[in-house]
């Protein structure tokens, strides 16, 4: 049984907190640990701390004090800037750290661990405990919190309290998760600070300009990375999780300045794979925080808001390999000092000094529940060994039509520490053909039920929660979602993971991501190479070689030469092409080019194809280097922006140029191919009349105009005009009535039904999808469906639903599948299925010589929709060839 314990008696109250007042109360600090205020200027609380400040005083507190503590850089951000955690516990804990980290990882794969094994281990291992701070960037007091408890655990003399923390657990504490994005935020609110600090919620130095610090470089929510792992602060953060398995993980934010306090349990839904300990094990923590927060007079509250079921959280996804995964909100000043509607203030000192609280009462409850806490996790990691999380015993992932896909895929989720194994032989399993070089995954691993909530099409939510939330949709409260409903990574890579209840042949062995993909070399042409489009590694090579100053042309049809196939899209690169390169020069450049993006690239010593069309045709065009600008600041959404820039730059090697939307309607836009309007707001009131009007010129003349998500709905709408659809209203909703305020002609209202149709909203809009994956169909005689499969699926979240185009209109080159075969991963209310169906996923509409590509929903959502990025690099990189764009 475990053992709630209660904190030191705390006599004190405090109704807001100066940073005079932070830290412990009484505490004997030892004056050999170096105070922040010592280190770089000021104390915890009193001003923001930059992020190399912090940084700073890591170093001053692991010089100070060498056999307590161990620190790391584990990453660096794109600008550069260190990621660092402290590791803190007693002298022979830091002294014996290789061994306590094998032992760490015996016990997190049991596999071969008999029981007097284990005894051992979880009577001689400390409770991990690991505090990670900032993650967005502009919750800005957990670093300074991060800080001060290091400080106090390292400082604190004649303490049993501490000096029992730091006995039984280790303590890992990652300040400045997101030092760019903290950075954005600090450089704005020391622009714009005066003499004292400005509470009011309309102040310059509280309201942070497009796109806030919340986000990292590519203003990605690293918060919702863990599931992508696309990020080098994501990537550097899981190698850390996977070296020690923390018991507990603790991800430290801030919330909206109108509340008090947030900690675990959490609220409903809960995903179906955390286990009932983890449950009971949140509970117990919880209940020690309150009881902490209790002495101090601390406000709060636990069970609201913040969920359990999306996987991609930093308190989800440690739970997954059984920590007990925990988030903390504070009440955000957002600056030092900030006023809530009731006329109160709250400070950045406070923030600092609750989150200082509730971490130490964090590292209490672990130390006071150590062996607890490591027989548990010792049992969910056997249990998941042994199956009792149910489900099918292996994933299947055949090397198939796209092996260097599966590759990639195989090692994400080897970076997720989930083991995987790859045929060495050919094997039929389950109904699918495994050749040599396939992938299995089995779920009877430590991680298995990582496996499951990863791999699996669903992750059911409870029946009764669903029936609640209908009830409230009925009367217009709106769902109690706090974020995607659906998240199967194979959806999302669009790969072919087929779950198998049985062992496996093909002699499998054990594999590693650091195990490269091997590329065939292309053998030398007379004529030309060809590569097979459809794959993510074609599309890196086509970036690449347009970058190269290759001449590349895009067959739009399929062709048949010396007896193969060759599917519309495949690219060709004619040796006739380069008259001035070398033919032995030119073959090294295809071959270096193969091998950095993994494509499959065929020689042919013919032109002559005996079926479809030929190299010369109009329906194999050049494709020139598109020149590529991306709509940046208001309105767009930053994060769409981000991902869009992210997907392009990072993923595929191809530069865009952000361009600030206010600035679209300039000259200077001429000079560009394409033009991406991420998802975003009110765009025609950014641009103006004139800037509209300059947008339709520069598309009549040539240009190719991509809008994703909410931007399509500006391209649909006046002024902009350019995209003949029409946004949807909700199913059966009642037509608004003239608003004359006379009186009406009096209506019976019988029953409840009636009751309820009396009252439905005029006029409204289709309810919000929080985030379901849609299977959706391609057009097959559309240019842009090149080289997709026969479905895709896609990520939709939003409202944003329209009429089909009508054939003398455009082209719905995606449309979603019907109503019963629709969802693919996660809930979608039935009206929304129903109405949904068969509407358009991508529409294609032409405009004088250019053309305009609406995308109903974000391609590149969170970096994580591989599945989509043929479609979406169809639309940048060979839509101009389609255009008639004067060159």
């Amino acid at each position: 049984m475990m053992r709630l314990t209660v904190a030191v008696l705390l006599l004190f109250c405090v109704s807001t907190t100066d940073a005079a007042d932070l830290g412990w109360p009484d505490a004997d600090y030892d004056p050999a640990i170096p105070t922040l205020k010592e280190v770089v200027g000021h104390a915890p609380g009193e001003r923001l701390t930059r992020s190399a400040d912090a940084q700073r005083y890591l170093r001053a507190l692991a010089e100070a004090a060498p056999e307590r503590t161990h620190l790391v850089e584990y990453a660096r951000s794109w600008q550069g800037q260190p990621l660092s955690y402290l590791l803190i516990a007693a002298p022979q804990r830091i002294a014996d750290l290789e061994s306590v980290r094998a032992d760490i990882q015996r016990i997190a794969h049991p596999r071969d661990l008999d029981d007097s094994a284990a005894r051992a281990l979880v009577d001689g291992l400390p409770a991990v405990v690991w505090l990670a701070y900032g993650v967005h960037g502009n919750e800005i007091s957990s670093t300074d919190a991060a800080l001060l408890t290091a400080y106090h655990l390292l400082a604190a003399r004649n303490d049993d309290d501490v000096a029992r923390m730091l006995d039984q657990t280790l303590v890992g504490i990652d300040p400045d998760m997101n030092p760019d994005g903290r950075e954005r935020f600090v450089h704005h609110y020391i622009q714009t600070e005066g003499i004292e600090p400005a509470a009011s919620s309309i102040a310059a130095e509280r309201r942070e300009p497009w796109p806030n610090g919340r986000s990292n470089h590519y203003l990605f929510d690293m918060n919702r990375d863990w599931l992508g792992l696309t990020q080098p602060e994501s990537k550097g953060r899981v190698a850390t999780f996977l070296e020690y398995y923390p018991l507990i993980h603790v991800d430290v934010h801030e919330m909206g300045t109108d509340t008090s306090y947030y900690f675990p349990p959490p609220a409903e839904p809960f995903n179906p794979h955390l286990t009932p300990g983890q449950l009971d094990r949140l509970e117990l923590v919880g209940r020690n925080i309150g009881s902490f927060f209790d002495r101090f007079g601390y406000d709060y509250f636990t069970r609201e808001i913040f969920d359990a079921l999306y996987p991609g959280y930093g308190d989800s996804w440690p739970a997954f390999h059984g920590a007990v995964g925990m988030t903390f909100e504070m009440a955000s000043a957002r600056g030092l000092a900030g006023e809530r509607q009731d006329g109160s203030i709250v400070t950045y000192a406070e923030g600092v000094q609750r989150h200082f609280v509730a971490s130490i009462a964090t590292i209490d409850a672990a130390a006071h529940n150590r062996s607890e806490l490591l027989e548990a996790f010792l049992e969910y990691r056997r249990s998941a060994v042994r199956g009792a999380h149910g489900g099918p015993r292996e994933y299947l992932l055949p090397a198939g039509r796209d092996p260097e896909a599966a590759h990639d895929f195989a090692g994400r989720l080897a970076n997720h520490g989930i083991e995987v194994r790859r045929t060495t032989a050919a094997t039929r399993a389950c109904g699918v053909d495994l050749p040599a070089g396939s992938y299995l995954i089995s779920s009877r691993q430590g991680a298995g039920r990582l496996v499951r909530t990863l791999l699996e099409d669903d992750s059911p939510i409870a029946e009764a929660f669903l029936a609640e939330q209908e009830r409230r949709r009925a009367r217009g409260l709106g769902a109690e979602l706090y974020d995607v409903l659906g998240w199967s990574l194979p959806r999302l890579y669009n790969l072919p993971v087929t779950p198998c209840d049985r062992s496996v042949g093909g002699d499998p062995r054990p594999w590693s991501a650091d195990d490269s993909f091997e590329v065939q070399v292309p053998p030398r042409a007379e004529v030309a190479w060809l590569v097979p489009w459809g794959t993510r590694a074609a599309g890196r090579f086509l970036a690449a070689g347009l970058r190269d100053g290759l001449v590349i042309r895009g067959a739009n049809e399929p062709m048949t030469l010396a007896g193969r196939d060759h599917a519309r899209g495949t690219l060709v690169i004619r040796v006739a092409d380069h008259p001035d390169v070398e033919r032995d020069a030119l073959y090294e450049r295809v071959v270096a080019l193969a091998r950095s993006s993994g494509a499959e690239v065929l020689a042919a010593d013919t032109s002559w194809t005996t079926a479809g069309t030929s190299f010369g045709s109009r329906n194999v065009p050049r494709l020139h280097p598109p020149r590529i600008a991306l709509a940046w600041d208001a309105p767009t959404r930053s994060l769409s922006a981000g991902h869009t820039r992210f997907v392009l730059e990072r993923q595929f090697g191809y530069p865009v140029e952000p361009v600030r939307v206010a600035h679209l309607g300039e000259p200077a836009l001429d000079r560009f191919d394409v033009l991406i309007l991420p998802d975003g707001g009110n765009y025609a009131a950014v641009l103006g009349t004139g800037g509209v009007e300059r947008l339709r010129a520069w598309v009549h003349r040539g240009g190719t105009l991509i809008g994703l998500a909410g931007a399509t709905e500006f391209l649909t709408n006046a002024p902009a005009g350019l995209l003949p659809a029409q946004r949807e209203r909700a199913l059966d909703s009642p037509a608004a009535e003239v608003e004359d305020r006379e009186p009406v002609a009096g209506v019976r209202i019988t029953d409840d039904e009636a009751f309820a149709e009396a009252i439905a909203a005029a006029d409204a809009d289709p309810d919000w999808i929080p985030g379901v994956v849609m299977r959706a169909h391609p057009d097959p005689d559309h240019w842009l469906t090149v080289g997709l499969p026969e479905e895709l699926n896609m990520m939709v979240e939003g409202r944003n639903v329209f009429r089909p185009l009508r054939l003398n209109e455009g082209v719905n080159a995606l449309r979603f599948a019907a109503a019963d075969e629709l969802v693919v991963s996660g809930h979608l209310w039935q009206e929304n299925r129903e109405q949904w169906a068969y509407k358009p996923a991508v529409m294609v509409a032409e405009h004088g010589s250019g053309q305009v590509i609406g995308f109903t929903a974000d391609p590149n959502f969170r970096g994580v929709m591989d599945g989509l990025n043929v479609l979406f690099l169809n639309a940048v990189l060979r839509g101009p060839a389609q255009t008639g764009r004067l060159r």
